[in-house]
């Protein structure tokens, strides 16, 4: 057996095997006698042709033999052949080229296939100390003011206005809520009655809340509302008029929130422990995120095709599933493709440094992982047991140990150089 292997880009393999007939006689003759033994012909018996009849019919049935054989040869020789090569295809194949003419001739044959690209040499020199900017947000009081104000307004009692009292900034109202036509006539069967919303926030602030200002129980304003870039007139009748009470931030209500704190300093304290702590794991996932970034951009190469294909199944699968009447996969096929390829090739880059960073996980270690779980959450003990006993999430936790583990050691060849940013100095961050 001869083996020609090119390689036709990263990820694309040329394979070429050649036969000679005398190594492939014993095969080809198993294979027509394999045919012969099913083959009954008038006046004789099954499988039992001699003499002219059995070389008429090996003449007559040429191509059908031949056949037989090139299915027999494909499939073994090319096994064969890339077990001796050790080339592990990831798809099929292409077959385009076959040399056989039958008994007597070579066998020849070529097949294309993708292969996982080699990145030994593609990997960038990470070992050398890369510097990754990113930003670290630091926690403010206003950022404490918030959490405070968040538990007050759970901790918070409402009360009803008497219907002459006049409604202000910050009440809240129930209210029915019609639209109207461009005559400003109730439309029937358009009433969303007792709706509850709070005036003087989100889309009820500026020169929304204007109109309800100073209205009482009873009252009847008719607003308009910008909805999906159409205006939208409504008759807003109020049927109630809400104060809300906030509880006042002392020894007790911290109490109430945390009853292993005495203080409101303490209450303070922990807060903003937590919510640095918050944007302190934020920091370390857009490092991490900037380190498999730094992989993608600099490592060049042409990834399998077949992959890319069933990933982006898998995505398209996956939105139908969640999205069965939204999903439209046109309008989102350059956003399939992108995420297709960029996961792919981080896919590929990572299981090439699971290789030289040497990590890899001991049989007990998520079985272990899951017990700790436990032990912290005695309570949950049940709930984890059930969601762990699903592959599926059992997997999941195996691939986060994976990651932790890897991360842990590429963060000693990245430096992370973050811009300290106190919150109050942006905006839209994420808390």
């Amino acid at each position: 057996m001869k083996i020609i292997v090119k390689e036709k880009n990263d990820s694309l393999i040329e394979f070429n095997v050649s036969m000679l007939w005398k190594d492939i006689e014993e095969d080809y003759d198993n294979e027509l006698n394999k045919v012969l033994l099913n083959v009954k012909e008038k006046g004789a018996r099954k499988g039992k042709l001699k003499g002219i009849q059995r070389e008429l019919f090996i003449k007559n049935n040429k191509s059908y033999i031949d056949s037989q054989f090139v299915d027999y040869a494909m499939n073994t020789y090319y096994r064969e052949a890339l077990k001796e090569k050790q080339l592990n295809p990831l798809n099929q194949g292409k077959v385009t080229t076959l040399d056989f003419d039958g008994k007597k001739t070579d066998f020849n044959f070529i097949i294309e296939f993708e292969i996982k690209p080699k990145l030994d040499k593609k990997i960038p020199n990470y070992k050398k100390k890369v510097t990754i900017k990113s930003n670290h947000y630091i926690a403010t009081k206003k950022d404490v003011e918030r959490s405070m104000n968040d538990f007050r307004t759970q901790h918070s009692k409402m009360k009803t206005l008497e219907d002459n009292e006049k409604l202000k900034s910050g009440h809240f109202i129930h209210a029915d809520f019609t639209k109207l036509d461009d005559d400003n006539k109730p439309i029937d069967g358009s009433t969303l009655p007792n709706h509850h919303i709070k005036i003087g926030e989100g889309l009820f602030a500026g020169d929304l809340e204007k109109p309800f200002l100073n209205k009482k129980v009873g009252d009847i304003i008719n607003i308009v509302v910008n909805q999906e870039n159409s205006d939208v007139k409504y008759s807003v009748k109020i049927n109630k008029i809400e104060e809300q009470t906030l509880p006042k931030v002392d020894n007790e209500f911290v109490k109430q929130i945390d009853k292993e704190l005495k203080t409101v300093t303490q209450l303070e304290e922990k807060l903003q422990k937590n919510i640095q702590l918050n944007l302190d794991n934020e920091n370390k996932k857009e490092f991490q995120n900037k380190i498999v970034e730094y992989f993608l951009e600099k490592t060049q190469c042409v990834l399998p095709q077949s992959m890319i294909d069933n990933y982006r199944s898998y995505l398209v699968e996956d939105h139908k599933s969640k999205n069965p009447d939204s999903f439209d996969e046109g309008k989102m096929s350059k956003e399939l493709d992108d995420m297709s390829n960029k996961n792919i090739k981080w896919l590929l880059i990572r299981e090439h440094l699971f290789e030289s960073e040497q990590i890899s996980m001991k049989p007990d270690e998520v079985a272990k992982k899951i017990e700790d779980m436990i032990k912290e959450s005695p309570t949950y003990k049940k709930d984890i047991k059930k969601f762990y006993g699903d592959d599926k999430n059992r997997n999941k936790l195996r691939e986060d140990l994976l990651n932790s583990k890897l991360f842990n050691n590429l963060e000693k060849y990245f430096v992370n150089k973050a811009k300290e940013v106190p919150t109050d100095k942006i905006k839209n961050i994420k808390r």
